[in-house]
């Protein structure tokens, strides 16, 4: 089972260093990410995988200019995690009132504790600690579905505070490195795990698989490449 995790392209949001809401692709986002569509027309990425956003604009349409199948879901549908192609898992970290301020709007004090505390919560949001719970959770479950080689990949069109954590989750790396890692937009992060054994049985000269323990989220997952460009 191979997994792709995607960075979406820039936004206005990126460029002005304001925190994000939900926005468009500004036109030289959306200019990059469809000719980065020739690196995933050339293979970068797993084939015949299933292909995931959290519904926001911005992973949306990376989606689409990448040309990756299956990223729309139906109209109307944005946001609800009964739909295919969506998971609200996959969701940027959740700043709450920060949204749409630029970083000179709020207080330095605050700015300060939120990048020296992962346990710090901007009013109505969420801490690093809470995305890092998601994101294993998230992966704990992608892991245990039952797929085969084919099947079972999952391309992930999300945002570079996932990657983070999923790359912290994976090598095992304490909270407080979140800010070390530099996601670029329209980076890959590709990883791979072996297929659960309910998706292929033990043949009499190799023992099954033990599923992960719920207490390592990330447990099976390994890092093939980290923040490849597209």
């Amino acid at each position: 089972m191979r997994l792709a995790l995607v960075s979406a392209a820039p936004t206005p949001a990126l460029r002005a260093a304001r925190f994000p809401a939900d926005e468009d692709l500004d036109p030289d986002g959306r200019r990059r990410a469809a000719f980065a569509s020739r690196a995933v027309a050339g293979g970068v990425l797993p084939g015949r995988a299933r292909v995931l956003t959290d519904g926001s604009a911005r992973a949306r349409q990376t989606a689409q200019a990448l040309g990756l199948p299956g990223a729309d879901p139906p109209a109307g549908a944005m946001g609800s995690a009964t739909v295919p192609g969506v998971d609200v898992a996959l969701r940027d970290l959740d700043v709450g009132d920060w949204r749409g301020r630029g970083l000179d709007e709020v207080p330095l004090n605050m700015l300060r504790r939120w990048h020296e505390d992962p346990a710090m919560t901007p009013p109505g949001g969420e801490s690093r600690l809470d995305l890092l719970d998601r994101v294993g959770n998230w992966l704990a479950r992608l892991g245990g579905e039952p797929g085969n080689a084919t099947a079972g990949n999952v391309i992930a069109v999300t945002h570079p505070a996932v990657v983070r954590a999923v790359l912290l989750l994976v090598l095992h790396c304490p909270p407080e490195v979140f800010w070390r890692i530099d996601v670029a937009p329209l980076t890959a992060t590709l990883l791979h795990r072996r297929v659960s054994p309910a998706a292929a049985p033990a043949s009499a000269h190799a023992p099954a698989a033990e599923p992960a323990p719920a207490a390592e989220p990330a447990a099976g997952w390994t890092l093939t490449q980290a923040c490849r460009p597209l």
